[in-house]
């Protein structure tokens, strides 16, 4: 655990290892450690762990991605029933617990709003208006 956290240190050229270099390393070691055990006991480690699994890894690009896929589905529905979209303006995903426990950083990043899309937290929908 020490030689890793002086690595780190190293890696961003600083004298001091700091919290961040800490939860870096034990991300690693905890990493490798669960990738040894059986499917089961992985899956209780990881969800105990949260923490430090998810430490530094960004989900942004992911979200997106699924985000314009459930928008590219749902247009390809409303051109089979309906035979077209072109009267769509808009697009709701029903915000749902899609096993991401916190999409707040998600919600107010420049790729959400990059994207065209919008939270309506009323209606627990995100919205992607359709530029035409």
């Amino acid at each position: 655990m020490i030689r890793m956290l002086e690595a780190l240190t190293r890696m961003h050229l600083r004298q001091h290892v700091t919290h961040e270099d800490l939860d870096m390393a034990i991300r690693v070691l905890l990493d490798s450690f669960i990738s040894t055990q059986k499917f089961g006991v992985q899956k209780a480690l990881q969800k105990s762990f949260k923490k430090y699994m998810t430490f530094k890894k960004n989900f942004n690009a992911i979200v997106l991605h699924l985000l314009n896929q459930l928008v590219k589905e749902a247009l390809n529905f409303e051109e089979i029933v309906f035979g077209s979209n072109k009267d769509v303006t808009h697009i709701d995903v029903k915000v749902l617990d899609y096993g991401i426990t916190d999409l707040k950083a998600f919600f107010s990043s420049v790729e959400f709003g990059r994207g065209n899309f919008e939270l309506d937290e009323e209606q627990s929908v995100i919205r992607r208006h359709l530029v035409r």
